[in-house]
């Protein structure tokens, strides 16, 4: 067999294993899709991705109103005017306190950065009664600028990252660090002319992860979160749903669906970005 037809066989065989690893996958989502055009009683009735009769009122109630002033356009962009500060708060103090973790020795490094290690073994729910005391003295509970949501992220409080951008920045040799020095560079020009450009892989990733995870919390939302006026999408699907009248499911799934699309977006946008700071290792030569 000729070396040509073998990278053929190789190629089919690869794309043939990745379709039928991907098709599971995928097949929720395509599912989600199609049952906004589904009746109830369809949606329930078999697992086919083409709808019998196209039925569109999922899409025309999905912006009804569910009283206290909030809608499905006003719940995104709820959603979105906190969203969007936790992801560049996240990155920014992230990236400081990766940056002076990696690169400065001083008292007691080894000791706070293992204490900082030390917090992604703690489940945020034994903090949420704590942070809720906290945050109802401060006044911030209900706030109209979504404070407990947002300030914390000030404080690199996402250790994940920290710990993603420390290991980025062991590949980055300090030799670019001291010619930039010698070139009459400070701290702060060097962290954001020099190790910032660097870190662009390893920031979109945390960003991105932020922004996924921070657009389909719940449990943030429900507690610091009264006014119906300033409610996000995420309690905006719940609302949607009423169990006094029954869940009019292509309703439900429509909001579901129109409230992802952000995210969808975003990720495949940078998805090349993504994947390269996933798996870099170090820097590319």
């Amino acid at each position: 067999m000729s070396l040509g037809k073998k990278k053929i066989i190789s190629t089919v065989l690869r794309y043939a294993v990745l379709i039928l690893v991907g098709l599971p996958m995928v097949y929720p989502l395509l599912w989600m899709v199609s049952a906004t055009f589904k009746s109830n009683t369809e949606i329930f009735s078999g697992m086919g991705l083409i709808p019998k009769t196209f039925n569109f009122d999922g899409y025309k109630n999905a912006f009804n109103d569910f009283g206290g002033n909030i809608n499905l356009l006003k719940a995104m962009i709820n959603t979105y005017s906190y969203v969007i500060p936790k992801v560049v708060f996240t990155i920014i103090s992230a990236t400081v306190t990766a940056y002076g973790f990696s690169r400065f020795k001083f008292k007691g490094r080894d000791v706070l950065f293992a204490i900082l290690m030390s917090t992604l073994f703690l489940p945020q729910v034994v903090l949420n009664v704590p942070q809720f005391l906290l945050f109802n003295k401060l006044g911030w509970v209900d706030s109209g600028l979504y404070l407990p949501l947002i300030v914390p992220t000030l404080f690199a409080i996402d250790t994940y990252f920290v710990f993603m951008l420390i290991q980025f920045l062991r590949g980055i040799p300090v030799e670019l660090e001291e010619a930039a020095q010698i070139d009459g560079c400070n701290v702060v020009q060097i962290l954001v002319k020099i190790i910032v450009p660097m870190l662009k892989p390893a920031l979109v990733s945390c960003a991105l992860f932020q922004f996924m995870w921070s657009s389909n919390d719940f449990m943030g939302p429900l507690l610091y979160v009264s006014t119906p006026a300033n409610y996000p999408a995420a309690i905006f699907v719940k609302l949607s749903m009423d169990a006094d009248t029954g869940f009019e499911w292509n309703r439900v799934l429509a909001v579901s669906l129109i409230s992802i699309i952000p995210s969808l977006v975003v990720f495949f946008l940078a998805q090349d970005t993504f994947v390269e700071g996933i798996t870099a290792g170090g820097v590319k030569g």
